[in-house]
């Protein structure tokens, strides 16, 4: 009998054992199914190693093919044990590259049984004999290579990777015993894939005479597979014994416990149903009746105040289904009241009769007045609060929602917040309610929008909503505070009126300042229109039938009249009076026709006008009239500050920018005083000896309530800049 023989059923019987040793290990542990899959990997090398050890000694082409085809029904069993045993050792991490290997190893299984002699060759031409040391000859196959070999080595492969990863992952575990287990499984692992790898593609290219042996790199595997499951038994035992060790120091810490609970103003007590006794720490005994040892239920219930007796009685009978107790109750004849919170659970024998019922109580006085003053807290508030759950519902109102909303608190509690909405607004609330929840923070609902209320009695009304996300153990809940703006919106109305009205006083008082001007503009057209009708009366007198020229001195006529009418129109919309019309505008448009405006009276007082506007300025959206108001009472300013200089140039500067547009009136006077830059915004700041102080006050309002911006500051090379920034119209 050769070493050989010996040797590999020595290997199959201690991997056999091993098996077995673990199956049973498995049947006394269900919770560990490492020792399962390792029973499997064992059992599968020991019937390796049996199929490996006929193989050796095989005597013809086909027997030695049959041997080798067999033997992957095994590997592939062991593959499959292996993968699992690290996937439960391990965890999930990483499995997917585990799975994929077991998978080609399943199809490399397929192939193996229906292409040519078995998965590594094709063909098997003859047996060849190999001198092992202690003269004994052993078999290996002489054939074609089978081509679906490729896909055992990719199995192999990939298996390979998997180790890999899992080395990497576990090396930045916290437990050294983690890492210390997959150094030593994934590192046995890689040695087995690495021996087997180079023995199949010697032995199937014909490299060197190597019969098919997987049993001696398998048994590294095996070893460290078995010292993980030993260490992990070792580890229970410890466990085990450490167990013991705390069932004693339990009964030590039951001791403190009672000793902490009486620190802790916390009573412990138990009622023992079948023959109803009441023990408790010396704190429950002071609230249930002061006894030194015993008692029964009656006597606790006697304790209690007379009106909490019903639910405490309820909380005892709900018990009885469901396990578990929990009440809230006052107790009686205490002064000042006092609120106590009893919790515990009920016990039951194998027939599900009740035993007993164990628990604590505790002094919750404090905070049910808290509670009490956060209600009062609540129904204070100015303004209406709901408390709402991720689902819409609400959980929590105050009096004010009832007033504002007309409803009576029962008819809203646990009902949708959108019932609150008007019709058209519901289905888009539920979109932004739940876009809400994905990320709730605090808020102002809305984002610009108007939002309106809907009353019981159907009217709606404008409303202000802030949101407040509130946390409450592991749900999160929304405050909603509504207030009704009703009467802001009445009073922002009227200051708009108001505003209006000095905004046009404003410009009629600009028409004092316009006059001469506008007498001009208008003379020049009526004195054309004039002269030519005379020169047409003379014509005719003189020749009537000669009315070659007439066609010309009447067309003179009508181009002068449309110049008057021009004039007047402008003198019409300026001085009209009315609320804001909003349009898309072309600031540069309304630059121009302020200058045609103003083109008589800037000549009276000998200002240059320069302009510098940016061609393709996009535009905005305003009030023509307030904007026109705006500009002309800037030029004003410009000329009165450049009335004592000899040379006066007024500068107007456009330029558009990506959001907005920006236009500045620069003038070369003396400047603007240091201090003055803000001041001379404030109502009734003025420099003028007639003058009110309203102009620029009323434009950085109009400004404003265009959404833009107006301030001043000095140029570098003197003189005063007014700065106007407009937003750009929104695309439609």
């Amino acid at each position: 009998m050769t070493w050989v023989q010996i040797a590999w059923p020595m290997l199959a019987a201690a991997s056999l054992t091993l098996g077995l040793i673990h199956v049973l290990i498995w049947i006394r542990q269900r919770s560990m199914p490492q020792h399962l899959a390792f029973a499997v990997a064992a059992a599968s090398l020991s019937v390796l190693a049996v199929l490996e050890m006929v193989a050796l000694h095989a005597r013809t082409p086909a027997e030695l093919g049959t041997l080798i085809r067999w033997m992957h029904v095994p590997v592939a069993l062991l593959v499959a044990s292996l993968v699992a045993f690290a996937r439960l050792s391990f965890g999930p991490k990483y499995f997917a590259l585990g799975a994929v290997a077991l998978a080609l190893r399943l199809v490399a299984l397929v192939a193996n049984f229906t292409s040519g002699a078995n998965l590594n060759f094709a063909a098997i031409h003859e047996v060849g004999r190999v001198r092992w040391p202690g003269d004994v000859w052993v078999a290996y196959p002489i054939g074609a290579p089978n081509p679906w070999v490729i896909v055992a080595q990719l199995s192999n492969l990939l298996l390979a990777a998997y180790m890999v990863m899992l080395l990497f992952s576990t090396a930045r575990a916290a437990d050294p015993q983690v890492r210390r287990h997959a150094a030593i499984i994934c590192g046995g692992w890689l040695l087995f894939i690495g021996l087997m790898v180079v023995s199949a593609l010697v032995m199937t290219l014909n490299i060197g005479k190597a019969p098919f042996i997987g049993t001696p790199s398998f048994v590294f595997v095996i070893a460290a597979m078995s010292y993980q499951l030993g260490s992990n038994l070792i580890e229970s035992n410890r466990l085990a014994a450490k167990l013991r060790e705390s069932e004693l120091a339990r009964l030590q810490g039951e001791r403190d416990l009672q000793h902490a609970a009486e620190g802790a103003r916390v009573g412990l007590w138990s009622w023992s149903i079948p023959d109803d006794r009441v023990v408790g720490s010396s704190k429950s005994r002071e609230w249930f009746g002061g006894h030194e040892g015993e008692c029964d239920l009656a006597s606790v219930m006697r304790r209690i105040h007379p009106n909490d007796r019903p639910q405490l009685r309820s909380a005892i009978e709900d018990a009885w289904e469901s396990g578990t107790f929990t009440t809230t109750f006052r107790l009686a004849h205490a002064e000042p009241e006092r609120w106590l919170t009893v919790s515990g659970e009920m016990e039951f024998d194998q027939e599900g009769r009740a035993l007993a019922m164990r628990g604590v109580a505790r002094d919750d006085t404090d905070s049910r007045l808290s509670g009490e003053r956060f209600r009062a807290l609540l129904e204070a508030a100015p303004s209406a609060l709901l408390l709402v759950d991720e689902a819409g519902r609400i959980c929590l109102l105050n009096a004010e929602t009832e007033r504002m909303f007309g409803y009576a608190r029962e008819e809203l509690l646990g009902r949708d917040l959108e019932r609150l909405l008007p019709e058209s607004m519901r289905a888009t609330h539920v979109r932004h309610r739940q876009m809400y929840s994905l990320g709730p923070t605090k808020r102002v609902m809305g984002n610009g929008h108007e939002l309106h209320g809907l009353r019981q009695d159907g009217t709606e009304f404008p409303i202000e909503v802030g949101l407040n996300p509130v946390r409450f153990g592991d749900q999160t809940l929304t405050l909603a505070a509504v207030s009704d703006i009703s009467e802001r919106r009445r009073k922002d109305a009227e200051l708009s009126l108001r505003r209006d009205e000095v905004a046009h006083l404003s410009r009629v008082t600009m028409l004092g300042e316009l006059s001469g001007s506008l007498a001009h503009e208008l003379n020049q057209p009526l004195a054309a229109i004039l002269s030519n009708a005379q020169a047409a009366q003379r014509m005719l007198v003189r020749n009537p039938e000669d009315l070659s020229e007439i066609g010309e001195i009447l067309s003179d006529i009508v181009e002068n009249d449309r110049r008057a009418g021009d004039v007047i129109r402008r003198l019409r919309t300026l001085l009209r009076k009315g609320s804001q019309d909003l349009a898309r505008i072309d600031l540069n448009d309304t630059v121009r026709e302020c200058l045609r405006l103003l083109r008589s009276d800037l000549r009276n007082r000998d200002v240059v006008v320069v302009t510098d506007l940016a061609p393709g300025l996009p535009p905005i959206e305003g009030d023509p009239v307030q904007l026109q108001q705006v500009l002309v009472n800037l030029i004003f300013n410009a000329c009165d500050a450049m009335r004592e200089q000899d040379g006066r140039h007024l500068t107007l500067r456009s330029v558009g920018r990506r959001d907005h547009v920006h236009l500045t009136v620069a003038d070369d006077g003396p400047g603007i005083d240091t201090g003055m830059h803000e001041r001379i915004f404030e109502p009734f700041q003025t420099s003028k000896p007639n003058g009110l102080g309203l102009g620029l006050a009323i434009c950085r309002t109009i400004v404003e309530s265009h959404r833009g911006r107006l301030w001043a500051e000095n140029a570098s090379g003197g003189g005063a800049q007014l700065h106007i920034e407009l937003p750009v119209a929104r695309v439609e």
